[in-house]
C-alpha cells in the first residue's frame, strides 16, 4: 500500500474509532443529563473533570507534540535503541514533575476551586475542592500515557492513544447508572481516575514490542531534554494561555445561575464531536506524516496535504453546521431531552450549540494549520496566535454573555477562531514556499453555494413538518445529508470526488 493510501486508511480507521468514542461520549452526557440534570452539583462535576483534564493536556501534550518530531528524526537517523533511550529519559524527568503537580493540586484544592469558580461559596465550594483532589492523580496518568503514545504514533499506530477517551466514557456511564444513587457525583469522578489507570496499562501493553523501560540514567540525553524543553515551553505557554479561555468560560458561566456551567458543557460536547472526530482524526494522522516528510526533506508533500485537508474539512463540516443552525433544538432534544433535562435546559443548550457551530470550520482549520508549525518545530507562532485568540475570546465572552447568556460565550469562541485562523495562514509560506489555496477557491465557492441552498430549503422543510422530535430529526438530518451530497456532486466539487476515490481505494 502506498503512503498516500495508508494515510487515508489510517484516517478512516481513526475516524471510525473516534466516531464510536464520541457517540459513547454523547451517550455519557445524555445519561448524566437524564440522571443528574443541570444542577449545582453537575456544575461542580463538569468544572472539576473538564478543567483538570484540560490542564493535564496543557502540561503534557506540549511535551508529547514536541517529542514526536524529535523521536521521529532520532528513529530514522539513529535507530530504535537511540529513540528508546530518548523516551526513557523524558519519562524520568516528567513523570516526577507530574507527581509534584498532582500533590500541589491536592494540597491547594480549596484555592484552586476558588480560582475556577469565584462565585461558589460554602457547600458547593467544598464539593468542588473535594472533586479536584480526586482528579489530581490524572496528571500522572496523562503524562505517562502521552509520552509512551509518541512511540506508537511514530510507528503510525494511532488507535491506542484514544483509549483514555473510550474508557472515560464507558466507565462514567457505568458509574452514573449503577453507583450514582449511592455515591453521588464522586462516583463519576472516580470513574475518570480508573479510566486513566487502565489507559496506562493499555498503552504500555501496545508499545511492548517497540519500547522497553530501561533502568538507570541516560546522561547523554541531557541535551535532548534541554532541546525538548525549549521546544515545548512556547507550546506549553500557548496551551496554557489558550486553556485560560476555558477556565474563564467556566467562571463566566458559573455566574449565570444554577445550570449555567452544565448547559455550556452539554453544548460544548456537540462541538467536540466535530472538532475531535473530524479534526482530530485528520490532524493526528497527518502530524505524524508531516514529521516524517520533513525529516526526509519532502516539504512540498506537506503543503499539498495541508491544502487537501482544508478542502476536505470544509466539505465535511458544512452540512453539520447547517444541521446545527436549522435544527439545533432537535439535536439537543434527541441527545439530552429526557429525564431531568427539561425544555428550558434544551432551549439554553441549543443557543450554545448554534454559537459553537458558527466556528466549526475555523476551529478545524486552525487545528490542522498549527500541526504544520509544530512539525517544523515552530511552537512560538502558535503560542502568540493562541494568546491573541484568548484575548479576543475573553473580551467577547464577557460582553456577549451579558446580552445572550451562555450562547454568547460560544459565539465568542467562534469569532476568535475566525480571526486567529486567518492570521495563521500567511505564515505557512515561510516554511512551504509552494503552498497556495488559489486552486481550491473554486471548490470552496461551490461548497458554500451548495450549503446555502441546502440551508434555505431545510428551513422551509422545518416549517412544514411536525410531530415527534426523533422523527423530525431523522427527516431534517436525512434531507440535509442527501441534498448536500447531491449538490456537491452535481457541482463537480473536485475534492469530494477525490475523497470518494481515495475512500474506495483505502477500503479495497
Amino acid at each position: 500500500m502506498s503512503r498516500k493510501n495508508s494515510i487515508i486508511g489510517s484516517t478512516l480507521q481513526l475516524t471510525v474509532a473516534m466516531l464510536l468514542i464520541k457517540l459513547l461520549g454523547l451517550a455519557k452526557k445524555s445519561i448524566i443529563a437524564s440522571v443528574c440534570g443541570a444542577t449545582a452539583a453537575t456544575d461542580a462535576f463538569f468544572i472539576a473533570s473538564e478543567v483538570i483534564v484540560a490542564l493535564c493536556t496543557v502540561f503534557f501534550s506540549s511535551i508529547s507534540i514536541s517529542l514526536l518530531s524529535m523521536h521521529t528524526n532520532r528513529l530514522l537517523k539513529k535507530g530504535r535503541e537511540s529513540s528508546n533511550n530518548l523516551i526513557n529519559a523524558v519519562l524520568r524527568v516528567f513523570v516526577p514533575i507530574a507527581c509534584i503537580i498532582a500533590i500541589l493540586f491536592v494540597t491547594f484544592s480549596n484555592e484552586v476551586a476558588k480560582v475556577l469558580a469565584p462565585s461558589y461559596k460554602g457547600t458547593q465550594l467544598n464539593e468542588l475542592s473535594d472533586y479536584i483532589r480526586i482528579m489530581a492523580v490524572m496528571f500522572v496518568f496523562t503524562c505517562y500515557y502521552l509520552i509512551i503514545n509518541v512511540v506508537l504514533e511514530t510507528d503510525k499506530r494511532f488507535l491506542p492513544g484514544k483509549g483514555q477517551s473510550f474508557f472515560q466514557n464507558l466507565f462514567v456511564i457505568i458509574a452514573a447508572l449503577i453507583f450514582y444513587p449511592q455515591m453521588g457525583v464522586s462516583a463519576l469522578l472516580w470513574s475518570f481516575v480508573l479510566a486513566g489507570f487502565v489507559q496506562c496499562v493499555q498503552i504500555t501493553w501496545n508499545a511492548r514490542k517497540t519500547f522497553k523501560l530501561v533502568k538507570g540514567r541516560s546522561l547523554d540525553e541531557k541535551e535532548s531534554i534541554k532541546k525538548l524543553v525549549l521546544l515545548a515551553l512556547p507550546l506549553l505557554l500557548g496551551n496554557a494561555i489558550y486553556e485560560i479561555n476555558d477556565i474563564v468560560d467556566k467562571q463566566i458561566s458559573s455566574g449565570l445561575g444554577h445550570g449555567g456551567v452544565s448547559v455550556l458543557s452539554y453544548g460544548a460536547s456537540i462541538n467536540e464531536i466535530v472538532t475531535t472526530l473530524v479534526v482530530g482524526s485528520i490532524s493526528t494522522v497527518l502530524f505524524s506524516h508531516y514529521a516524517t516528510w520533513i525529516a526526509e526533506g519532502n516539504i512540498k508533500r506537506v503543503g499539498d496535504s495541508l491544502q487537501q485537508s482544508l478542502e476536505y474539512l470544509l466539505a465535511i463540516i458544512m452540512p453539520i453546521m447547517v444541521m446545527c443552525f436549522v435544527a439545533g433544538d432537535l439535536v439537543v432534544g434527541v441527545l439530552y431531552g429526557r429525564g431531568n433535562f427539561d425544555a428550558d435546559a434544551v432551549s439554553r443548550t441549543t443557543g450554545v450549540v448554534i454559537g459553537y457551530a458558527a466556528g466549526f470550520f475555523f476551529q478545524a482549520a486552525r487545528a490542522n494549520i498549527v500541526k504544520v508549525y509544530y512539525a517544523f518545530q515552530d511552537t512560538k507562532t502558535p503560542m502568540v496566535n493562541g494568546a491573541i485568540s484568548v484575548c479576543i475570546n475573553i473580551i467577547l465572552s464577557i460582553v456577549l454573555s451579558k446580552f445572550i447568556g451562555a450562547p454568547g460565550i460560544a459565539f465568542a469562541t467562534s469569532i476568535a477562531m475566525l480571526v486567529v485562523t486567518l492570521l495563521l495562514m500567511p505564515g505557512v509560506k515561510k516554511y512551504i514556499s509552494t503552498f497556495s489555496l488559489k486552486s481550491s477557491l473554486l471548490d470552496f465557492f461551490k461548497i458554500l453555494i451548495a450549503t446555502g441552498i441546502v440551508g434555505i430549503t431545510s428551513l422551509w422543510i422545518r416549517d412544514i413538518i411536525s410531530g415527534n422530535t426523533y422523527l423530525q430529526f431523522i427527516i431534517i438530518g436525512s434531507y440535509i445529508v442527501l441534498s448536500y451530497a447531491a449538490f456537491v456532486i452535481l457541482f463537480k466539487v473536485k475534492c469530494v470526488k477525490a475523497l470518494i476515490n481515495k475512500v474506495n481505494i483505502a477500503r479495497r
